[in-house]
């Protein structure tokens, strides 16, 4: 699964020591981690948790890879509540250390409280389960990404968790792509639509490709001017 902000602008990449350098990790989560300041929030995990329901019985429920995300742990909470083990990736150490002092309950980490009840709230609307709560949820995630472990990565690199390991490692892979601009310094991922994402995806090898989007106003810190979420899956094949 991928949720990306698209956007037709292209620029020159910074490489992952002057990303680590510009990128201020408690600025993103203090806007991108509420559903209030970023509408499109709520898109993203009506969405999800749709997707997740309506395919439980293709997911498998060993491990899962997430990476591109950043510090934000909106995909993992939900895909923790199906499967074991979750390998984190990012291109940026702080991002992750935000991670790790959650899963271990610091007193300096980010309070999700806000964003995952919001994802309560949707799967209970969904489900019509009324017995699930955020802090089983929470507890789930910890363990996957206790599990799985923390590892600092470029989706490139031939050693990463990305290009490296066998080909049947990860039952789900979610990724999350966003340009980022900070101080005027722009952290670009990938100039993506939806045609370039859909053929990248058929050319390797995936069917049964499924994507809504949603075109969104330019914020403060990114701009891209639409959220698409796009799912696709192996052949049984190959499974």
């Amino acid at each position: 699964m991928d949720t990306t902000h698209s956007t037709e602008n292209s620029n020159i990449q910074l490489n992952s020591e002057e990303r680590g350098c510009q990128f201020n990790t408690e600025k993103y989560l203090s806007i991108h981690a509420y559903p209030t300041m970023i509408p499109a929030l709520n898109f993203i995990i009506e969405n999800l948790i749709r997707i997740v329901n309506e395919n439980k019985t293709r997911l498998g429920h060993d491990r899962a890879l997430e990476f591109g995300g950043g510090p934000s742990l909106l995909g993992s909470f939900l895909l923790a509540q199906k499967i074991k083990s979750i390998v984190f990736a990012d291109y940026i150490s702080h991002n992750l250390t935000d991670v790790e002092n959650w899963v271990k309950e610091k007193p300096n980490a980010h309070n999700w409280s806000d964003l995952f009840d919001r994802v309560i709230q949707e799967y209970q609307k969904q489900t019509e389960d009324m017995s699930v709560k955020r802090s089983d949820w929470e507890k789930q995630l910890r363990e996957a990404i206790k599990h799985g472990g923390l590892f600092e990565c470029d989706v490139n690199a031939d050693d990463g968790p990305v290009l490296n390991g066998e080909p049947k490692h990860y039952n789900v892979v979610l990724s999350n792509q966003t340009y980022y601009i900070e101080n005027e310094h722009r952290h670009p991922i990938l100039s993506l639509n939806r045609t370039f994402v859909i053929e990248a995806l058929r050319d390797a090898g995936f069917e049964d490709i499924h994507d809504e989007s949603q075109n969104q106003e330019l914020d403060k810190v990114a701009d891209g001017n639409a959220v698409m979420i796009i799912t696709a899956f192996k052949p049984k094949s190959s499974i």
